[in-house]
Order: structure tokens, then sequence, then C-alpha cells
């Protein structure tokens, strides 16, 4: 039975920034800060029982954590698919929920709401827009929607359709 986003969630370590954006992105809650130490980064992963992502060395850096998934690959896209396929994670039960700059979720917005804060092409072109609701940014989709479903799919060898 594959694990969803209320499931699971993560820490990544400062090694893992673009892996964390990207377990964002199909909607996994993923704690990470390019500034945060191995101390911080146990005590919020105890107290919010989350699963630490790092790689290399850790028994120096995390003692006596609970849930550890070591990654082996330096390169994001595998990584996530380490990610992906040892703990069956579902890709598109959350997919495009989560804010990929801070982890908040996003929404739907109507689209006079975010007139004065895109730019006026992207607002004349789309009429579906999405905010996040931690930092703000605003979202919509456009043809870089597609790119990124196709490199998903790719990496993640199935189809990642929004639904």
């Amino acid at each position: 039975m594959k694990m969803n986003p209320s499931q699971v969630r993560f820490g990544a370590d400062r090694m893992l920034g673009r892996l964390a954006r990207m377990l964002r992105l199909l909607g996994y809650d993923t704690l990470y800060a390019n500034d945060i130490t191995p101390a911080q980064l146990l005590e919020n992963a105890r107290s919010g029982n989350r699963t630490i992502l790092t790689r290399g060395e850790t028994a120096r850096r995390y003692p006596h954590a609970d849930k550890i998934l070591i990654i082996g690959s330096e390169y994001p896209p595998v990584q996530l698919g380490e990610v992906v396929k040892r703990l069956d994670l579902d890709v598109r039960a959350g997919l495009w929920t989560r804010c990929t700059l801070c982890n908040a979720p996003i929404g739907r917005v109507e689209k006079p709401t975010v007139e004065a804060i895109v730019k006026p092409k992207i607002f004349l072109l789309y009429d579906e827009f999405y905010r996040c609701t931690g930092c703000g940014h605003v979202y919509w989709r456009g043809s870089h929607v597609d790119r990124i479903l196709r490199n998903l799919e790719l990496v993640l060898g199935g189809p990642s359709k929004q639904s």
C-alpha cells in the first residue's frame, strides 16, 4: 500500500535542498533550511514525527535518530526516485498542494486577487491561480507545469498526471 502525503513527513539536511523541493512538489511536508544544524533537524524530526533524509555517515550527526533514511545518490532526481521507491510513496495524491519554497499548503485563489502581484502578461494568459498560505508565492499552470510533469515521469517511471 502506497504512503500518501498525510502519512509521512520529512526533515531534509542541508545537503538535500533540491530533493526537499521535489518532495514538496509531490505534496510531502518536508522541513528544510540550508542553515539548519544536525541537532536542530534531529530535534525537529523527533518533535514533528519526521523521517530524516541525509547523505553519508549519520551516526555522529544524528545519534539515536528514530527514523532516518540515508540517500545514496548525489543527483537529486535519482534521490527522489530512491525515496519514492524505498518508502513506496504515492506520487499523485498530493501533487501541487505544497509550496516548493516554504513548505506551506497552497490553495486556489480568485484571479483578481493576484492581478497586482503577477506580471500583466501572466495575468492575461492564465485563469487559474494558486497562492501559498505561508510566503504568499503565486503559482499558475503555465508551460513549465507540463515540463515538470514530463521530468517527474522520466524520474519516477510512470505518468504523474494532475487530477
